[in-house]
């Protein structure tokens, strides 16, 4: 089967997990206590409509259905099963699923990959068995999967016992169970509502990014929640994400294997390979995912995003009683990207007018208490920040106490429905009581996050705010191309990557003209008399550099020598970095010495290209010299890059401002910059199962132009 007709397949049945018409359950139990019991006795008390089949030689009835002695002896056909048996068994059923014709099964079974190299044996044969006929495969070593539109409850997790009121727009799929189940569990309590929980598992056959990119066909689903150990196909998760923000549907990701020991752990867990945190979160804030820290992170998102509101901008209008929280507001959203605007005009002259004298207009607003004794003050306030035409959202305080008038939350209640604004509620104070709870209630409903923390609501607007920019850029942007290299362009490159060896500094150089990269005006020369004449005519001062494929770090080596200004000096240290060559690496061939021209002025960076074992090649940016070899002040991207991914790039970064320019010198050429940025990555996804890294440092960007004065190009092995 070809890989694209494989790839339908694999896509289309994932379809079987949300919608059987049929539900087999290898391993069944009669105790609905029991691991192999709990999916029959939810499939009945969740109301499943579809067939289920009951699959165990030890009985002949299992909860009022017929139960067979092995799936091949069902009579009809069946879209799900439910694999509930032991390690040592479940290669069996799976074949038995297989010869039945079975479309998509779930795996609880442990004991594969994640218990080692017998284990990732029994789990490659669960992969080729999933390929060879065209079965889906959820787990194995996974708590299973719920769907809530049609019932499908093919887990044996706690979560079927929770009764829910009512079920909403978050699909969550977890690469751990437990985490997950925690995760749901607890965001349920707080008011989340969920459309599915996918728990993947080992991920034989479907990854998570599979599911990702099924829920964005799923009318149920319009959010999307991943807690990530490690993704095993970057190019997957890739197109998932891309897709995912093309259609406007959110995903947060917590992300842990940050350290060594939390890369450790995530291996031992699921076989997955963490990868480079770093590169993961560039990664997120390339395709527009919402990195979160905490479960918090996540129920909040989900509360305001239910709400089904965003933010057209950065700009936050807050309303408070007291000048502390205002303050601790104002503070917490500028520290996370979102503009305060102080208000002007007729929003400041009509808030002013309403407020006592003591009280503040300027943004935060602070009705001071005030507003205990006239409480029609808060709603003519959040009235008049609302119709501002420079406010985006609004933060305001929650009166959830019982000598609030029923009429306050009333009042808001149609505010916020004459405005598209998203409003988040920060409770002051509430008291506990039944009135208190039934406004909390009341809120909710209509779709306003309930907050308590400024920095949580803060973070939340942030996240809304960055998310919609994000989009924004995607929909309304394009991939340019810088540069698309010629046939003739490929074929040059690839003899020159097929040249035996280390590549030189200027055969690297000779790949990145090739790409339209600019190199400073050198020449090879192969004996004292030569480089004399390459310096005459590119123009004194010049650089020498040993070239030997021996000798990748020529600095080591004693193999260059700067700021040379005469005839005499180039001719003293021709000599002498031969001389420094032969006695560091006798054995090494010397290709010859590299004559360069020395720019003056401009801001040296850093352009560089690594194959991360996830997400293929990526790009790194940094301003050169202590910047990038001690404060490690670099940003990173996963090729292919756009020209916004460039951008930011290079703005991302700590010394950014030296490119605007400071203390007088001229602004470096930040478009020429990223053209560079731009066809190093064009040449990394070009040359991916060739090129290992690239290493341009320095880059020297000038007000006019760059130049890459050094360079490195190190071949797949």
């Amino acid at each position: 089967m070809k890989q694209e007709q494989y790839l339908e397949v694999r896509r289309s049945n994932i379809k079987y997990f949300f919608d059987p018409r049929t539900i087999a359950i290898v391993g069944a139990s009669a105790n609905f206590a029991k691991l192999s019991g709990r999916p029959i006795a939810a499939l009945l008390k969740k109301g499943y409509t579809g067939t289920i089949y009951p699959i165990n030689p030890r009985y002949s009835e299992i909860g009022g259905f017929p139960c067979y002695p092995s799936i091949t002896d069902v009579p009809g056909e069946i879209d799900l099963a439910i694999v509930a048996v032991p390690a040592d068994g479940t290669m069996d059923a799976l074949k038995q699923c297989a010869a039945k014709g079975v479309k998509a099964a779930v795996v609880f079974t442990s004991g594969f990959a994640e218990v080692g190299v017998q284990g990732k044996v029994l789990q490659r044969q669960i992969t080729d068995l999933a390929r060879q006929n065209e079965m889906r495969i959820l787990g194995p070593n996974c708590l299973g999967m719920v769907y809530f539109k049609n019932a499908i409850m093919a887990t044996f997790s706690d979560i079927v016992e929770m009764e829910i009121e009512a079920y909403g727009p978050l699909g969550f799929v977890t690469q751990s169970g437990a985490y997950g189940e925690k995760t749901f569990i607890q965001a349920a309590q707080d008011g989340v509502g969920f459309s599915t929980f996918i728990s993947v598992g080992n991920e034989a056959d479907l990854e998570f990014s599979d599911f990702i990119a099924y829920l964005l066909g799923d009318e149920n689903t319009s959010l999307l929640g991943v807690y990530l150990e490690g993704a095993k196909n970057g190019t997957n998760f890739r197109r998932a994400a891309e897709a995912a923000l093309r259609v406007g549907k959110p995903i947060l990701v917590k992300k842990v294997g940050r350290t060594k020991a939390g890369t450790r752990a995530a291996e031992s867990h699921t076989g997955a390979l963490a990868g480079n945190d770093r590169i993961y979160d560039a990664f997120f804030r390339q395709t527009g995912i919402i990195r979160i820290e905490e479960l918090k992170d996540l129920t909040f998102f989900a509360l305001a995003y239910q709400g089904g509101r965003m933010p057209k901008g950065k700009n936050v209008g807050i309303l408070t009683d007291s000048g502390g929280p205002g303050v601790e507001m104002a503070d917490k959203c500028e520290e996370f990207g979102l503009v305060v605007p102080e208000f002007t005009g007729n929003t400041r002259a009509e808030i002013e007018a309403y407020l006592p004298f003591f009280g503040s207009a300027r943004n935060p607003v602070d009705m001071t208490a005030a507003v205990m004794t006239d409480q029609t003050l808060y709603g003519k306030c959040l009235r008049a920040i609302f119709s501002d035409e420079h406010v985006d959202m609004v933060v305001a305080p929650g009166f959830f106490m019982a000598y609030v008038s029923p009429a306050l939350l009333d009042d808001v209640l149609e505010i916020y429905r004459s405005t598209t604004k998203p409003l988040i509620m920060c409770p002051l104070w509430s008291d506990n009581s039944d009135f208190a709870r039934k406004m909390i209630a009341r809120v909710k409903k209509e779709g306003i996050a309930v907050i308590p923390e400024a920095s949580d609501a803060a973070r939340v607007m942030a996240s809304l705010a960055w998310y919609g920019e994000k989009r924004k850029q995607i929909t309304e942007g394009t991939l340019e191309e810088p540069c698309v290299p010629t046939a003739e362009t490929i074929d040059a490159v690839r003899r020159i990557l097929r040249v035996p060896g280390t590549l030189t500094e200027y055969e690297s150089k000779m790949i990145l003209a090739a790409y339209g990269i600019p190199a400073t005006r050198e020449g090879m020369a192969g004996s004292s008399r030569e480089a004399v004449a390459l310096a005459e005519r590119i123009g004194y001062p010049v650089a020498l550099k040993i070239q030997s494929p021996g000798i990748p770090h020529k600095t080591e080596a004693g193999g260059i020598r700067l700021n040379l200004r005469t005839k005499e000096k180039v001719i003293e240290a021709y000599e002498e970095i031969r001389s420094n060559a032969k006695a560091h690496a006798p054995e090494a061939a010397i290709a010859g010495v590299l004559v360069q021209e020395m720019v003056k002025g401009g801001v040296e960076v850093i352009i560089g290209i690594t194959q991360d074992p996830v997400f293929g090649p990526c790009v790194m940016f940094g301003l050169g010299g202590v910047f990038v070899e001690v404060l490690r002040d670099v940003s990173f991207r996963v090729a292919p890059l756009a020209r916004r991914d460039a951008e930011e790039m290079i703005r991302e970064v700590k010394g950014y401002p030296l490119l605007e320019g400071v203390r007088g010198m001229q602004p470096a050429d930040i478009e020429t910059l990223v053209d560079v940025i731009l066809k190093a990555s064009r040449l990394a996804v070009d040359f991916t199962g060739e090129i290992e890294e690239v290493d341009i440092n320095p880059l020297i960007v000038l007000p006019d132009g760059a130049f890459a004065a050094d360079a490195l190009i190190v071949k797949r092995r």
